[in-house]
């Protein structure tokens, strides 16, 4: 059984989601596929994932040990213009991935954004990561729209899934 844990926004916290961040697998899935480096991660940490209240990200913890990484952002959706739509990422660690534990974090954080009167929750994933579609699928997500992007860091057009789940 897992928990979902707060993180703090310590440079300790930081260092366990990046050790995670630059596994190669997560590279390739990740929106922007390169690697990060540990001061513009922090940076991006520290002043960015903390500054939405009620919503900053969560340690997934099994037997006392972070196993996965979750962070959410607010956004919105021309098709609900005045409902609070939550994006969701997320992160496994590379030698638990395979074991459903994102599938059974993100069932775990549908009721927590249920009881924080979220109308949905939404994931922007590439068609090539099939692992987080499944795992998103299982857990009540369903395919809401495709788009083609054009990511300049990497110079590379990719297709985006959208998958949405209201709550």
């Amino acid at each position: 059984m897992i928990t979902l844990y707060p993180c703090q926004n310590t440079p300790d916290d930081a260092r366990i989601a990046f050790s995670w961040r630059n596994d190669p697998k997560t590279i390739a899935a990740s929106y922007i596929a390169q690697p990060k480096s540990w001061d513009s991660f922090w940076l991006e940490y520290s002043e960015g994932y903390f500054t939405q209240k009620g919503f900053s990200p969560v340690f997934i913890i099994e037997s006392t040990e972070p196993c996965g990484f979750i962070r959410f952002e607010k956004t919105s959706m021309p098709e609900y213009p005045d409902q609070t739509i939550i994006e969701v990422m997320i992160n496994i660690a590379p030698y638990r991935r395979g074991e459903g534990i994102g599938t059974e974090a993100l069932r775990k954080v549908r009721q927590l954004m249920k009881e924080k009167n979220v109308f949905a929750l939404l994931a922007d994933i590439r068609k090539t990561n099939r692992a987080s579609r499944s795992a998103f699928e299982k857990a009540g997500f369903s395919l809401f729209k495709e788009r083609t992007e054009y990511i300049s860091k990497t110079k590379e057009k990719c297709c985006i899934l959208c998958y949405l789940c209201k709550l």
